[in-house]
């Protein structure tokens, strides 16, 4: 059986050979056996998420070569050669670049006007047409709706009402909270009379007090409002101070629904009703006011921004009886709505 030489045995063979040299001249067995190479370098580093992966550790070095063979008998040998050192393993490559990151998932109820994630984009905005029979009873909102259509606009008209004036177009979605004759301070009240205002709807289910607020607004949240209300104030002469506490009141129960909703609120139309002349100069006086009620009562996850549904428009030239537009006045509010509504969705 063969047995492996220790490295005192080595020495002791090299000892006896130089001595046979000197002795006899016997010689010494041959060269070395050179030492193996280095390992391979470490293997790739595994695919990092999202950054490259950490290159493979160089192999390890070569063992040196073991030292000369044993001395023949009588010759001299030559002194075996130092096995050189093996060369180290080569670097492993890098490890591939990691697959980016997937974004997360969009939140609901998104910011400002949408309920799309952070930096995500509006889907189907759900937009309330919100007042009394300007909303109700004029063909603005079928306007409106072609306007967002041919612009490609993603939407959803909201509210408990469903109802078409009698507009030439009529294939667009008729949801809304619009209430002929209604009078916006009655919400105010606790509990109403029951007495309906002249103009009132039949049909419209409200009792002109606090408890609307829940029949308009609950479980139907709105991304964006287009409250165009006071109108029946103003003719009514209602105090403009009274109709912004009203404003105040709707906005606190919207933001009960959606904390991010966002308002815009109509500068009214002037109206000019047989019977009522100082009704333009009470339109001035309310919209004049309502720049500060909007600015005081926005905030950044819920603003306010006013539309002056005002300039430009004649009760003389854009309404049938000096209050409720014709086609021509519709046009022109649902351009000013357009206009707002556009650069947010």
């Amino acid at each position: 059986m063969s047995v492996g030489l220790k490295r005192t045995d080595v020495l002791s063979l090299v000892i006896g050979c130089l001595a046979a040299v000197v002795a006899a001249g016997g010689g010494c067995g041959g060269d070395g056996t050179g030492g193996t190479g280095g390992t391979t370098g470490g293997t790739a580093g595994a695919s990092g998420t999202g950054g490259d992966g950490a290159a493979g550790r160089g192999g390890t070095t070569g063992a040196g070569g073991t030292t000369g063979g044993r001395g023949g008998t009588n010759l001299p040998g030559d002194a075996g050669t130092i096995g050189t050192s093996g060369r180290g393993g080569s670097a492993g490559a890098g490890g591939g670049a990691g697959s980016a990151g997937r974004g997360g998932a969009g939140g609901t109820g998104g910011g400002g006007a949408g309920r799309g994630g952070t930096g995500g984009e509006l889907t189907t905005v759900r937009i309330m047409p919100l007042g009394d029979s300007t909303t109700a009873s004029i063909c603005y909102r079928s306007h409106l709706a072609q306007m967002l259509n041919s612009a490609g606009k993603t939407y959803n008209f909201v509210g408990s009402r469903n109802g078409d004036p009698g507009c030439s177009f009529t294939n667009y979605d008729k949801d809304n909270e619009g209430h002929g004759g209604y009078i916006v301070t009655d919400i105010l009240k606790a509990a109403g009379t029951g007495q309906r205002p002249g103009g009132a709807d039949a049909n419209d289910p409200y009792v002109s007090d606090s408890r609307d607020l829940a029949t308009w607004f609950d479980n139907r949240p709105a991304d964006i409002v287009l409250m165009h209300f006071g109108t029946n104030d103003v003719w009514n002469n209602i105090a403009p101070a009274t109709i912004l506490n009203a404003y105040t009141t709707i906005l606190n129960k919207l933001r009960m629904v959606n904390p991010n909703v966002r308002v815009m609120v109509a500068q009214i139309t002037s109206l000019q009703p047989s019977g009522c002349n100082d009704c333009p100069t009470r339109v001035t006086t309310l919209n004049g006011m309502i720049p500060n009620w909007a600015t005081t009562n926005s905030t950044a996850t819920s603003p306010i921004s006013v539309v002056d549904q005002n300039t430009g428009f004649s009760p003389a030239t854009d309404t049938a009886d000096g209050v409720h537009a014709n086609d021509a006045g519709a046009t022109k509010i649902a351009t000013k709505w357009f206009n707002a509504l556009s650069p947010l969705f």
